[in-house]
C-alpha cells in the first residue's frame, strides 16, 4: 500500500481499521474516486514520453503510470536512435527512483567525516548553510579555490552551474569544472578526420564489418541503436547478408556474434589495422591508395609478416581479411579508444582503413555530421563558461591542496579513482547533490539530494545522420518521490542567495531553460513546446559551423604496442565493462545485479576470467578464490574458467566493489584499484600487468540457474 490519502467508506467500521493497521498504516485510506483528480482517471494507464537517464546514449522512453505513479518503461517509437527498443539498464530506472536508498532529504554532517553520521535538515537550512560557507571560502581563500565536478557539463546542469559562477566569481576569474578521470569511448577517431564531433557508423548499410574491440551490442556509445543497425546489418532479406569479423582478446557478447573472432593480443588492435592497410596498398588492391602521413615509420614496418607474431594472429589471416575488406561494396571499420593507454593512435591507425577505401559520408560508411556539435542550450547560455581544467582532475593527489570547497554532482571519484581519495578527504569543505549514499558523498559535510531523472527537466541532442539532429526532452514523469530537488534549481537558487540583491539569474529553473531552448529550435515551425515535450522529441536540421575533413598531421609509432609482460606481472588484466551495470553507477539496482552475464551466466558479484590452461598452470580450479595483484593493490574473486579467452590475459568486470548501498555492498571487488593509469590522467586504459594466485578464503560464486543469491555457491 502507497502513502497516498484515500478517503474512507462509510460503515466498514472496525474491520477496515482492523485491515489497516494490519499493512501497519492506519493513517491511510481507501478509495480515490470519491474526489475527482484534474489530471487522471483512477485506474486508466497514462504514458509520457522522456529521455532515458541511465547512460549518455540518449534514447527516447514513455513511462507508464497510473494514479501519477510510474510503474513501466518503453522505448520510445518516436525516436530515431532507439526506435522504440530499450535496453535492460534502461528498463531498470524504477528501481533507480523507487530504491529503498535514495538520501530522502538534505543532511548536515554531525560527526567524523567518513563516519557515515549525519542529520536531516531543511532545505531552507542547507541552502543557507552551503551559501554562508561559500561566502567565508570567497572572502578567506578566494573565489578560484572552488570547484564543482560533475560527469558532464552540457544540459540544464551546465547553465545551472554558469549562472552560479557568474553569481559568486568576481570578474576575470572562473570556477574550475573537475572530471573524474574515467572516460569512456566519445572519443572513437575524429582527430584523423581533424573533426572534433563523434563519427555516425552505418553499420545497418555496411557489407563488411570489422570490430576493434568495439563491443557495440554491449557498451559502446549507445548500444540500443547499434544493435538495431547491427539487425539490419544481419538482415539478407533482398541483399547480401553481411561479413562480422571481431578482434578482441577475451570472446565478449559481441565478439559471440561475429562469423570470425581473431584473439589477438590486448594492444595490437592498430598493428592489425596498419598491416591490412599495408597489404591494400602492396598489392593494388585499391588503385588509389596512399601511405598514411601519420606514422613516424615507413608502412612497410606494419606489414602483417612483420607484425604477426606481436599480434599473435598469423600473416596468411591478416592478408585474407584485408583482401575481403578491401573488396567489399561497403567496408566499415569501427574501434574502441580503450583498452590501452594509447589508444588514441590505434583509433587514428583503425580509422585510416576508412579513409584508404574511400567510404567516409557514404551509405555503409563513416558518417561525420555536417556540424561539430549540436546543443540546443546554445542559443540560452549566458556568457559565464565554466573552465574545463585537465590539470585539476579528481584523481590527483594534490586535489586536496588546490582547492578550499568541492561541489558534487553525479560523480563518484573516491569510488572511480581510488588513488585521488586522499587528496578528495583533504579539501576542508564538500557538497554533494548525489541521489544515494556513494563512497564520495559519505565525506560530504553537507548533502543537497538531486532528483531522478524521471523527476527532472533536461534537454539534450544527439546526431542522427550528416544533417539531422534529435532532440529530446527529459521531463518529470511524476511528482517528486521524496524530499527532494533538482541540482540545477538548487544552483540557481543558490546564486540568487549569494548574489545579492542586485543579481538576477537568466533563468528562474530548469523547466524555464527547456522551454526556452524548445521555442529557439531553428525550424521549429508551427509545432508548440508543448506538444514537442508531448512527443518527448523534435527531430530537424542540424544548424552551425560546418567543417571539412582532412587527414591528421600529427604523428606517432605504433611499434612494440602491445602490453609488456614481465616475470614479476606475466599476466595481461582486460578490465572490461558489463551490460547491465557499466562502471558501477546502477550496481544498487538489483534488476541489474541480477542479469546474469551473457557469456559466463554469472550474477550478483565479482569474477575473474582465467583460461583453462593458465589455471591449470596456477593450481586453479574453477570457482576458487583468486588474488590479482598488480604493482599498485589486489583484489579477489571467485575464478571461473573460460575458454574464449587468450591465456596470457584474465578479465575482470567494472561496477563491483562499492561501499555503499544494501545491493552492491559487500559484493566483488573494484577492478580499478589495480589500474596505474587512473592517477592523473583522463585516459581510461582497461589493461594492466597482473599476476594471479589461489588464495584461501571463502569464494562466493552465484551462476544463474543453480542456486538463489541467498544460498550461494559457497567454495573453501
Amino acid at each position: 500500500m502507497n502513502r497516498r490519502k484515500f478517503i474512507i467508506l462509510t460503515g466498514v467500521g472496525a474491520t477496515s481499521a482492523g485491515v489497516l493497521s494490519a499493512c501497519r498504516h492506519p493513517e491511510e485510506k481507501l478509495i480515490p474516486a470519491l474526489i475527482p483528480d484534474d489530471e487522471y482517471v483512477p485506474g486508466v494507464d497514462y504514458w509520457k514520453a522522456s529521455t532515458c537517464g541511465m547512460c549518455d546514449a540518449g534514447c527516447g522512453i514513455i513511462v507508464r503510470t497510473r494514479e501519477h505513479r510510474a510503474n513501466k518503461i518503453e522505448g520510445n517509437p518516436l525516436h530515431p536512435v532507439n526506435r522504440g527498443a530499450l535496453c535492460a539498464r534502461g528498463q531498470a530506472g524504477l528501481q533507480l527512483l523507487y530504491n529503498p536508498d535514495r538520501i530522502r532529504g538534505p543532511m548536515r554532517r554531525t560527526g567524523e567525516r567518513g563516519a557515515g553520521e549525519f542529520e536531516e535538515i531543511t532545505w531552507d537550512e542547507a541552502i543557507k548553510s552551503l551559501v554562508d560557507k561559500l561566502r567565508e571560502i570567497r572572502e578567506q581563500k578566494g573565489a578560484n579555490t572552488v570547484a564543482f565536478a560533475t560527469k558532464k557539463k552540457d544540459g540544464v546542469t551546465g547553465i545551472a552551474a554558469e549562472i552560479f559562477a557568474s553569481a559568486f566569481v568576481p570578474s576575470g576569474l572562473r570556477m574550475h569544472l573537475l572530471a573524474e578521470g574515467l572516460d569512456g569511448d566519445a572519443e572513437s577517431g575524429p582527430e584523423i578526420y581533424n573533426r572534433f564531433v563523434t563519427p555516425i557508423f552505418d553499420i545497418a548499410n555496411a557489407t563488411y564489418l570489422i570490430s576493434f574491440g568495439a563491443r557495440f551490442l554491449e557498451t559502446w556509445h549507445s548500444p540500443v541503436r547499434y544493435s538495431l543497425a547491427y539487425g539490419e546489418f544481419r538482415n539478407a532479406r533482398g541483399k547480401a547478408r553481411g561479413k562480422f569479423v571481431h578482434i578482441e582478446p577475451r570472446m565478449s557478447m559481441t565478439a559471440a556474434n561475429a562469423d570470425e573472432w581473431l584473439p589477438a593480443r590486448t594492444g595490437t588492435e592498430g598493428l592489425i589495422a596498419l598491416a591490412m592497410a599495408q597489404v591494400i596498398i602492396r598489392e593494388g588492391l585499391r588503385k588509389d591508395a596512399t601511405e598514411p602521413k601519420f606514422l613516424s615509420e615507413p608502412l612497410e614496418n606494419y606489414a602483417p609478416e612483420k607484425i604477426a607474431d606481436e599480434a599473435d594472429i598469423p600473416a596468411e589471416k591478416i592478408i585474407r581479411i584485408a583482401h575481403e575488406f578491401a573488396s567489399a561494396e561497403r567496408p566499415l571499420a569501427i574501434g574502441s579508444s580503450r583498452p590501452v593507454a594509447h589508444g588514441r593512435e590505434n583509433m587514428t591507425a583503425i580509422n585510416y582503413l576508412n579513409l584508404l577505401l574511400g567510404n567516409v559520408n557514404k551509405p555503409g560508411g563513416v558518417v561525420l555530421p555536417a556540424v561539430d556539435d549540436f546543443d540546443p542550450l546554445d542559443h540560452v547560455s549566458g556568457e559565464h563558461r565554466i573552465d574545463s581544467l585537465q590539470e585539476h582532475l579528481l584523481s590527483k593527489e594534490g586535489i586536496g591542496d588546490a582547492f578550499s570547497a568541492l561541489l558534487i554532482h553525479q560523480s563518484n571519484p573516491v569510488y572511480k579513482t581510488p588513488r585521488g581519495a586522499e587528496g578528495i578527504r583533504k579539501i576542508p569543505f564538500i557538497a554533494s547533490f548525489s541521489s544515494f549514499m556513494d563512497e564520495t558523498t559519505s565525506l560530504a559535510d553537507l548533502i543537497l539530494p538531486d532528483h531522478t531523472y524521471l523527476e527532472s527537466w533536461d534537454i539534450s541532442a544527439t546526431l542522427i545522420d550528416e544533417k539531422r539532429v534529435a532532440v529530446t526532452v527529459n521531463r518529470p514523469i511524476e511528482k517528486p518521490e521524496l524530499n527532494t530537488r533538482q541540482t540545477a534549481d538548487v544552483l540557481i537558487a543558490i546564486s540568487r542567495e549569494i548574489g545579492g540583491a542586485d543579481f538576477s539569474p537568466a533563468f528562474e529553473s530548469a523547466e524555464e531553460m527547456v522551454r526556452k531552448a524548445i521555442e529557439q529550435l531553428p525550424g521549429r515551425g508551427e509545432e508548440t513546446s508543448d506538444s514537442i515535450i508531448e512527443k518527448g522529441v523534435w527531430v530537424g536540421e542540424a544548424t552551425g559551423k560546418a567543417e571539412s575533413f582532412k587527414p591528421a598531421t600529427f604523428q606517432f609509432s605504433l611499434l612494440s604496442a602491445s602490453a609488456d609482460s614481465t616475470g614479476d606481472y606475466p599476466l595481461t588484466l582486460l578490465a572490461c565493462e558489463r551490460a547491465a551495470i557499466g562502471v558501477g553507477e546502477h550496481s544498487n539496482l538489483p534488476l541489474l545485479q541480477e542479469l546474469p552475464d551473457a557469456m559466463t551466466s554469472v550474477m550478483w558479484g565479482s569474477w575473474v576470467e582465467i583460461n583453462p590452461k593458465t589455471a591449470s598452470s596456477l593450481g586453479i580450479a574453477d570457482g576458487d578464490l583468486v588474488e590479482v595483484t598488480s604493482s599498485h593493490g589486489s583484489v579477489r574473486a571467485p575464478a571461473v574458467l573460460y575458454p574464449a579467452i587468450r591465456p596470457d590475459t584474465v578479465a575482470l568486470a567494472y561496477g563491483q566493489g562499492h561501499g555503499a548501498g544494501r545491493y552492491a555492498k559487500g559484493r566483488g571487488a573494484n577492478v580499478i584499484e589495480l589500474n596505474p593509469y587512473l592517477n592523473g590522467s583522463l585516459r581510461r586504459p582497461d589493461t594492466v600487468q597482473v599476476k594471479v594466485s589461489k588464495v584461501e578464503g571463502e569464494a562466493r560464486l552465484i551462476r544463474f540457474g543453480t542456486m538463489l543469491p541467498e544460498h550461494p555457491e559457497v567454495k573453501r
